[in-house]
């Protein structure tokens, strides 16, 4: 059945649960309270009910919008996809010659044609046949398979909802890692599909088998040899961090070689995608212990983590060993763990040891002391407790054990081990389990649908995310054009949401600040025009003492005078009173 189609019914049942529901639960409270009136019924066991069943509905029909967005966000993609090549193909047009353009133009028909059957094309278990089992587990099952159309060989992942039914979040990161990554260094996807118990994956099938093959089968590789690998896993692990993610599960069984020998990657599902920081934080320790960083340990990991993980694989391809001693009586996993991660914190104490043993492994092989010094240097370069410590990528590049190796050229080289096999079905490199063959579920048992909505838009079809390489070489230019300047875009939106906000926020400090001002303002002159009433009373009452005083001084002067006066009259009459 159509996923769309299954959404929409989906929708469907859950509108008429919540509708039943509802009416249901009105009918019961009517019903309820009959019942509890002659038989004493327990109201909190029907709110509890009710309220579980409206947890349920709003759970899923959050999960559906979440669902509804993402099929949204696929659609405007395809959209701009479609969009870049059309432009792509106006430029080329622009440029091309007369007797050109026909070619161009059936191309560019023939691609977008191609891109839009791919966006609407319904993969299912009936496209493949199953030939035999590569790989058996807890998880599920890996199949080596013929797709029905072209008769290619892939790998069909198998794995079973049950078994991630509270960890789907690792089978969704596996796929968006394999399909966002378009790298030669990451092993392709073909397609993602799901049926009622089980979700599939089917990429392409890489039949030179892991490294762990090749270091059993040999017991270990040259100092030569194993810088060549290490130099390829270097580039692996710097587009996996260019494409924003942090692997976390580097070993020798998620390293395959192709048919030509050059190393791949694989099993993404405990990759993370980095913060700001170039971290990933994990809430359950996330990995294989033998080749987990210490700071893994204490749940997160960054792109350092995976340098660590190159550091112990680079041991295990020079010795054979892990780099760790597992003691005799760790007889649990925690056990086990445990002292790994002791010794993980500690390698400094223990890896002086460990590159003595490496050296002896490798003289026995004909490796010079002076040649085995420079893998010596690496490793102590990378293998260290503190990740602040630990080479970067681009600083391992210049480590002396990888002296006549360019980088850049790597794929071009002739690798040191030769896949040899007979056809696209050998599994000489493979240890294939010993079980009865499985066949494939029938496409019809996709009929069954999940109102969890924990797989909605799990299909994936890997052409579509591809259309770049398949279809034109400028398409992805153009998409990351778009995709970062809709990047600027918003961020531009955001500072300047930000900017505003932060300007509405020194507006209204503005007006505060001016409200006090005013009001200081008054207050001052209030207390400068009491300061001059005060001023002119002073002045005033000075003006009246000066006035009494000037009075005062008058009288005295006056009864002086008066006194005199009186004084001269006396004596005078005196002396008339003599004369007479």
């Amino acid at each position: 059945m159509d996923p769309k189609l299954a959404i929409q019914r989906e929708a469907r049942n859950a509108h008429f649960f919540e509708k039943s529901a509802s009416a249901g639960a009105s009918r019961g409270s009517k019903a309820g309270s009959k019942f509890r009136s002659g038989y004493g019924g327990n109201d909190k066991d029907d709110e509890a009910s009710h309220e579980a069943m409206d947890k349920q509905v709003t759970k899923f029909f959050a999960a559906y919008k979440k669902a509804e967005n993402e099929k949204r966000e696929h659609r405007d993609r395809v959209d701009r996809t479609l969009q870049a090549m059309r432009k792509s193909f106006q430029e080329a047009a622009r440029e091309a010659e007369p007797d050109e353009l026909p070619r161009l133009m059936q191309e560019h028909l023939h691609a977008e044609d191609e891109l839009i059957r791919a966006d609407l094309r319904m993969w299912s278990p009936d496209d493949f046949e199953s030939l035999t089992i590569l790989g058996k587990g807890g998880f599920g099952t890996v199949h080596l398979v013929r797709l029905h159309v072209n008769d290619q060989i892939y790998a069909l992942k198998r794995m079973s909802k049950e078994h991630y039914k509270k960890k789907n979040t690792l089978v969704f990161n596996e796929r968006d890692a394999l399909a966002g990554m378009s790298s030669r260094w990451c092993a392709k996807l073909l397609c993602a599909f799901q049926d009622s118990t089980n979700v599939f994956m089917a990429m392409e099938f890489l039949q030179g088998g892991s490294l762990t093959t090749h270091i059993t089968r040999r017991g270990r590789l040259s100092l030569e040899e194993t810088a060549f690998y290490v130099a390829e896993l270097i580039e692996a692990v710097s587009e996996v961090h260019r494409y924003g993610h942090v692997h976390r599960d580097l070993k020798p069984d998620n390293i395959m070689l192709t048919t030509e020998g050059h190393l791949k990657l694989l099993d993404f599902g405990l990759s993370a995608v980095q913060d700001d920081n170039g971290t990933a934080k994990c809430d359950l320790i996330c990995g294989t212990p033998e080749y987990m960083a210490p700071e893994a340990f204490d749940g997160y990991s960054s792109c350092k983590s995976d340098i660590w993980a190159i550091g112990v694989i680079t041991y295990e391809c020079l010795t054979g060993l892990l780099p760790f001693d597992i003691p005799a009586d760790a007889r649990t996993a925690m056990h086990k763990m445990d002292a790994i991660a002791d010794q993980a914190f500690n390698v400094e104490e223990h890896l002086p040891r460990k590159l003595k043993l490496a050296r002896d492994r490798q003289f026995v092989i004909g490796t010079p002391d002076s040649d085995f010094e420079k893998g010596r240097h690496f490793l102590t370069g990378v293998l260290r407790s503190n990740d602040e410590e630990r080479l970067s990528l681009s600083e391992c590049r210049e480590e002396a054990v990888f002296e006549g190796l360019d980088f850049a050229s790597l794929h071009k080289m002739r690798p040191p081990l030769s896949v040899k096999v007979s056809g696209s079905t050998d599994l000489t490199y493979f240890d294939v389990p010993d079980c009865e063959p499985e066949s494939l579920p029938k496409g019809q048992d996709i009929t069954e649908w999940n109102t969890s909505m924990k797989w909605t838009h799990f299909e994936l079809d890997g052409q579509v995310t591809s259309a770049r390489e398949k279809d034109s070489p400028e398409v992805w230019r153009l998409l990351e054009e778009i995709e970062e300047r809709e990047t600027e875009v918003s961020e531009e939106v955001q500072k300047r949401t930000e900017l505003q906000q932060q300007l509405r926020a020194l507006d209204e400090e503005l007006r505060a600040a001016q409200n006090d001002i005013r009001a200081a303002q008054d207050r001052a002159d209030q207390w400068r025009r009491l300061k001059d009433d005060k001023e002119r009373e002073l002045f005033a009452q000075i003006r009246k003492r000066e006035d009494a005083e000037r009075e005062v001084s008058f009288l005295r002067q006056s009864a002086w005078l008066a006194d005199r006066t009186a004084r001269e009259n006396a004596s005078l009459k005196k002396r008339l009173q003599l004369v007479e």
